[in-house]
């Protein structure tokens, strides 16, 4: 990410949505070490949301309604703005902030999630957004809550944490790990939830949930 100055009022309203989302990013991880990955999924989304428009108020751009991660990326892109993280990832976070309103999905509609790449990628995105800032005040810093807990040494921020951390990526895929699979079907909806002895890190978030194999008698 390239450098973006700015000062005044612009400053501190890109602060506040900073702030906003670092503390929904907490939150998030906390929920997906919890084991509760849809509810840490729709957190994840909101709490990258808040970064991307944050960003955008920085580029001196209105900002956008809705919830739409992939758009606002987009956004981000034709300003020539990229980071180095995964789109497959974004879409599987909005995917998931449908989630929100089972009843709305449609037959056909299917997701997986799995916590050691979940939290993963939500460590690595958010490390590759927040190393971009760099706050010129004390108070500025003070009221960043990554910083915070940095120099804290929180464990709800390095808890696992591979990038603000020094966990290890492979250990932590290695280790057990919840997943949620849900398959939207016309007689209705299909979930479970179940533990893996390992997950493959293999960067893909495109898994179809509860593969429904079509047998003829």
């Amino acid at each position: 990410m390239g450098n973006i100055h700015c000062k005044g009022e612009q400053a501190k309203k890109s602060i506040m949505w900073i702030r906003w989302a670092d503390n929904d990013y907490i939150a998030a991880r906390q929920l997906i070490l919890a084991d509760l990955l849809v509810q840490g999924s729709g957190l994840s989304n909101t709490s990258i949301e808040k970064y991307f428009k944050a960003l955008i108020m920085l580029l001196g751009l209105k900002n956008p309604r809705g919830h739409n991660i992939c758009n606002l990326y987009n956004e981000l892109k034709n300003k020539e703005l990229k980071l180095k993280i995964s789109e497959k990832y974004l879409e599987l976070l909005f995917k998931s902030y449908s989630l929100r309103y089972p009843d709305d999905l449609l037959p056909g509609f299917n997701i997986v999630l799995e916590k050691a790449k979940l939290l993963c990628e939500l460590d690595c995105t958010v490390y590759e957004i927040r190393k971009g800032f760099n706050f010129g005040t004390t108070y500025e810093k003070g009221t960043a809550t990554i910083e915070s807990l940095q120099e804290k040494k929180n464990p709800v921020l390095l808890n696992k944490n591979c990038y603000f951390g020094n966990y290890d990526r492979a250990q932590l895929f290695r280790e057990i790990s919840s997943c949620y699979e849900l398959r939207v079907l016309e007689q209705g909806i299909l979930e479970v939830f179940y533990f893996a002895d390992h997950i493959e890190d293999n960067g893909k978030f495109d898994a179809e949930g509860l593969k429904v194999e079509n047998r003829t008698a």
